[in-house]
């Protein structure tokens, strides 16, 4: 776990609801509740790699809420992953479970000491306009944007080839 003052607790970790996160130092201590007030990131070591959540505010009115780092740099890239239960009509007639889960993953884009997200919705059909713009100044990456099929772009090269080529790191 990360504070915003950079101080890191190696301990055990779960994220519960509410985008509050248990952690305990020791598997026998009694977990503390934490928030957004003095943590910054929590990380999750798994065998092979590390998975990042960032408190973010996904707008101006909006609370603080848990999203997962895909692509850390200048531009970071993060997922929010919704489920959502859509109930079977009738219930007794499907045979099945009484509702149907349906998941969605949103993307959100945020520079390097910037506080406006901008959410990338593969399916917008002004979503080659929202990539432009969020990519401006870095030809390598506007050329893909350019030259490619929309439907073929995979956001995360895109934003590891803008930190890779064109990211601006002394801002």
């Amino acid at each position: 776990m990360v504070l915003y003052d950079g101080t890191r607790f190696e301990g055990f970790g779960k994220i519960v609801r509410g985008n509050k996160i248990l952690f305990r130092m020791d598997l026998e201590d009694k977990p503390d509740i934490w928030d957004r007030e003095l943590v910054h990131r929590i990380e999750f070591d798994d065998i092979y790699q590390t998975i990042a959540y960032e408190y973010v505010q996904l707008g101006p009115f909006n609370k603080h809420e848990l999203l997962r780092v895909i692509e850390p740099g200048f531009l970071t890239l993060y997922a929010h992953n919704e489920t959502n239960w859509i109930p079977n009509f009738p219930p007794e007639l499907s045979g099945g479970p009484p509702s149907t889960p349906i998941s969605s993953t949103r993307f959100y884009l945020k520079r390097k000491n910037s506080d406006r997200l901008f959410e990338v919705v593969a399916n917008q059909r002004r979503w080659k306009e929202t990539l432009k713009l969020c990519f401006e100044g870095c030809s390598e990456v506007l050329e893909e944007i350019n030259g490619e099929n929309i439907g073929n772009l995979i956001i995360e090269d895109l934003v590891w080839n803008y930190n890779e080529f064109c990211a601006d790191y002394s801002n």
